[in-house]
């Protein structure tokens, strides 16, 4: 870029814009041979106001509201937004990029690393560091602000970026920054989402937004041109169908879902009772417990991990109900049944939820393993936010990706059929409302065997304590 080039494009932000190199599907592209058409309408309203933040000017709007989907590179458009400021500001100025955690924060951060490396004669201008970008000729600078670490939230930031408000799970976060950045007149706020939830604060903030002559809205709720239909495909059979539809059609959603469809159920069930021939099989096995004591069911469910078929294949599915409601379950039936289990498959695994007991049953049924036989690793899957999410997902994919086999059960297919998969912001969570029949325990115990193949599969396999997590999904 020459002199002359460079004293265009400070007055010329679409200049700018249309001259950069960035990644793209086809390789380092000229952004304006690549640049969609709402992409151009974002520039278009956009850089007016870039340009008054530049001079010192109130910007009209001083508000922006990006709603998109997922890919449809709100990122990339932010960090070059943020670069042309940088470099041609003609004042210094101070900006802060506010974001959910570290990694969601890393996410703009990464955008403008690529566009500097493709484009040398802007890194001559602008640097980046850890957290913070800065223009040494202009002396503005932007720092990078996650939710889960101390940051400068009493700061007065000439520019506020939001990045992916609907991760954000802690409000007064927001709060602070969107009210540190009213105290300056000419400043200018970007909030930039995917659809979110309804009922939350998101949503009363978005529609704010849509309420308010202040804010200019743009709203992308279909997928970018460049998204392979294949991947759209894939993405819509591993997700819950409000989750595809709030991160691929932008429609916000309440979360909730049936967790298994009866198409799902339908195709993978397999055959009308437990196969004799599993009980003879080399198959790695995984027992999943779900304990109940008064008002619950107890549940146990083996899996069987076919690298011959590439299948899990469910084996045994138990349950013990409470005598009445109110009234404890038997433990030593519970504790009995399980180890014949246990002896019957040889299992490599028993994966359990702690509480109710369970951490006593799993010892005890380990101690009881048949002489000879390698004695399974106990697994603890409590009910943590991470672990429900990775129960859920599991659960989801095995059923939509239609990889476990199954075989009729009355009891067991109620429970799936009543089994709900809620979507938050810290992922999934499996739900059901209890009744005469449980609290949907045989579909948990399931869930907890699935969970723990997912995450620990390989070392299950080999019969190994060690559990660190390893590639998803034990022979399949």
């Amino acid at each position: 870029m020459t002199p002359a080039d460079l004293r265009v494009m400070a007055n010329d932000p679409l200049l700018f814009q249309r001259e950069l190199i960035i990644p793209s599907g086809l390789g380092p592209s000229r952004f304006a041979d690549v640049m969609a058409d709402f992409q151009v309408d974002r520039f278009a309203a956009i850089n007016g106001s870039l340009m008054s933040v530049a001079k010192g000017e109130r910007p009209d709007p001083q508000r922006f509201w990006w709603e998109a989907t997922k890919g449809a590179s709100k990122d990339s458009d932010l960090a070059i937004c943020l670069l042309w400021l940088l470099a041609f500001s003609r004042r210094p100025f101070s900006c802060q990029i506010g974001a959910a955690d570290r990694d969601q924060a890393n996410e703009l951060r990464k955008a403008a690393k690529d566009v500097l490396r493709l484009n040398t004669w802007l890194a001559q201008r602008v640097d980046i560091q850890a957290w913070k970008l800065t223009c040494a000729a202009t002396g503005a600078e932007a720092e990078i602000v996650p939710a889960d670490t101390t940051g400068s939230h009493g700061a007065r930031p000439d520019v506020l970026i939001l990045n992916e408000l609907g991760h954000i799970q802690k409000r007064e976060f927001a709060e602070n920054l969107l009210d540190n950045s009213s105290k300056v007149p000419r400043g200018l706020v970007v909030i930039a989402t995917n659809a979110g939830f309804i009922g939350t604060w998101q949503e009363e903030w978005r529609q704010t937004a849509l309420e308010s002559e202040r804010w200019s809205v743009h709203i992308r709720d279909t997928p970018a041109p460049w998204i392979d239909p294949a991947e759209m495909k894939e993405a819509q059979r591993r997700n819950s169908s409000s989750r595809f539809n709030r991160l691929w059609r932008g429609v916000w959603s309440t979360g909730e879902d049936g967790a298994i469809s009866a198409d799902d159920l339908d195709a993978c069930t397999t055959r009308l009772g437990p196969d004799p021939a599993y009980r003879d099989s080399w198959f790695p096995y995984v027992m999943g417990i779900d304990l109940g004591r008064k008002w619950d069911h107890s549940a146990a469910v083996v899996i069987g991990c076919d690298s011959h078929d590439e299948e899990l294949k469910m084996a045994e599915c138990r349950s013990w109900a409470p005598p009445r409601p109110g009234q404890p379950i038997d433990q030593e039936e519970v504790f009995e049944d399980c180890c014949r289990l246990v002896s019957m498959f040889q299992v490599n695994a028993i994966a359990y939820d702690p509480s109710e007991g369970g951490t006593m049953l799993a010892q005890r049924l380990a101690a009881a393993a048949p002489a000879g036989c390698l004695q399974p690793s106990l697994i603890e899957m409590p009910f943590s936010s991470p672990n429900c999410h990775l129960m859920a997902q599991a659960l989801l994919e095995a059923f939509s990706q239609r990889y476990i086999a199954l075989y009729e059960h009355r009891e067991l297919f109620a429970d799936l059929m009543r089994l709900q998969i809620t979507e938050r912001i810290g992922g999934y969570v499996l739900t059901a409302k209890r009744d005469d029949t449980g609290h949907c325990d045989r579909a948990i115990a399931l869930s907890i065997a699935l969970g723990c193949i997912y995450k620990f599969g390989a070392d299950i396999a080999c019969g190994e304590d060690d559990t660190e997590e390893v590639t998803p999904y034990l022979c399949v």
